[in-house]
């Protein structure tokens, strides 16, 4: 950020950021309205007093002590007033807790095992996935996607974005899912870069809406520039664990449901879908899904939607959250120092100790295992939609150079089947 001549940036130090906050000050003031001291006189331009204080709702942060009334209005600490369509962890999975399901979702790591034991679930992975699981390549793409990627301004990081929604774009052409009245839901949304380019593809059709649900409120959201010249993105704040599809009025309106997602972390795809398999007024318009998954390593077994899928494999809920750590073998890398692997490509350490010292596997060994647990993870995911009524396909949907996360699940409503 440049500064003008007579701008200057507050003197607080952010411990977290390692660095200062960047925020600009008033003339003559030291720190920005965040980072002023409580109960501290502070001389304004026009020689009157004012005094900050800690706000009452949230003592992370500070406020004017004359603009406190208003403050309480507008706090994103206060409370408010709880919209229809939440239910307090209604896609949760906590009414699946029984005897034959137990709830344990403490977090495992993989030291905690025993050799014996994560030789024991390889082994295991290795045989479902040959008898089970079945991976395709389908790289598609999206024309307008295609030209934003080829523009010269785009850096390589930005490209590699733009690649995976134009296959997921691409995807949603293909399976036929791209057609009027339709309201697309993107769980997970963020920044809103996948709605974004779905409310460009879409806006030669008659009736379609935009759903985004996001659990933060991230800064640069794409769908606002969007928002300020029409009326079909809405933008929900929640939980999806709470969200309940029935209750939300784009979806009432709309003829057709088609769910997104795009890198969805952890146990909030199984939580997404609950959240659309779940309607009971709504049901039969969700006519597709298509996920694309993240993090697999935080998934829980309490709102893990493949339990099934586990225990007709003999995988018990300990073996689960093996599974789970075994997948960031798949992203990790070495999992050495840098300073060891500078060492090991200079010659400077004897033997091959980053191929075997992983229970004897080499490298590429412990990539191909992490792969297999996080497909396993998918693979009961995909079983479960296809009770609901979905055909349903795994995709590697970009090369792997784009994304390690190059996986996703295709679900597509078949007529007439019953739910």
């Amino acid at each position: 950020m440049s500064l003008l001549p007579h701008q200057t940036t507050c003197k607080f130090y952010v411990d977290r950021k390692k660095r200062y906050c960047k925020m600009l000050v008033k003339s003559g003031q030291e720190f920005c309205g965040e980072h002023q001291k409580p109960i501290t006189n502070m001389q304004t331009s026009d020689n009157s007093l004012k005094i900050r204080i800690v706000c009452p709702l949230d003592p992370k942060h500070t406020v004017f002590a004359q603009n406190l009334k208003k403050h309480l209005t507008i706090c994103n600490a206060r409370e408010k007033p709880q919209e229809e369509f939440i239910e307090k962890n209604v896609n949760s999975g906590h009414l699946e807790v029984t005897p034959e399901f137990p709830s344990n979702d403490s977090f495992q790591m993989l030291s905690t095992f025993s050799k014996e034991q994560i030789l024991n679930v390889i082994k295991k992975v290795d045989h479902i996935y040959e008898e089970k699981v079945t991976i395709t390549t389908k790289h598609l793409s999206f024309k307008i996607v295609e030209d934003e990627t080829n523009k010269p301004e785009n850096g390589n990081k930005a490209k590699k974005h733009l690649k995976q929604e134009s296959s997921i774009l691409g995807m949603l052409q293909g399976y036929n899912l791209l057609k009027d009245k339709t309201c697309f839901i993107e769980f997970g949304a963020g920044r809103g870069q996948l709605s974004y380019w779905i409310a460009k593809a879409t806006t030669s059709l008659e009736g379609c809406k935009l759903l985004l649900i996001e659990k933060a409120s991230p800064k640069h959201k794409r769908d606002n520039k969007l928002a300020r010249t029409c009326d079909t993105i809405m933008r929900i704040r929640a939980d999806i664990a709470d969200l309940v599809l029935d209750k939300v009025a784009g979806v009432n309106e709309a003829e057709h449901v088609v769910g997104v997602t795009k890198h969805l972390c952890g146990g909030a795809t199984d939580l997404a879908i609950r959240c659309l398999t779940g309607p009971n007024i709504n049901k039969h318009k969700i006519s597709g899904i298509i996920l694309t998954f993240c993090c697999h390593h935080r998934c829980s077994w309490t709102s893990y939607i493949g339990k099934k899928f586990f225990e007709e494999n003999q995988l018990d809920i300990t073996e689960f959250h093996l599974i789970c750590g075994l997948t960031s073998w798949a992203t990790c890398g070495t999992g050495f120092s840098r300073e060891y692997r500078e060492k090991l490509k200079n010659g400077e350490l004897e033997g091959s100790l980053m191929e075997t010292e992983k229970y004897g596997l080499n490298r590429a060994k412990r990539e191909e295992i992490g792969r297999k647990c996080k497909n396993i993870i998918n693979w009961g995911r995909l079983r479960y939609l296809q009770e609901f009524g979905f055909e349903c396909s795994l995709h590697y949907y970009v090369d792997k150079e784009i994304t390690l996360e190059n996986v996703c699940i295709v679900a597509q409503r078949v007529p007439n089947k019953h739910i």
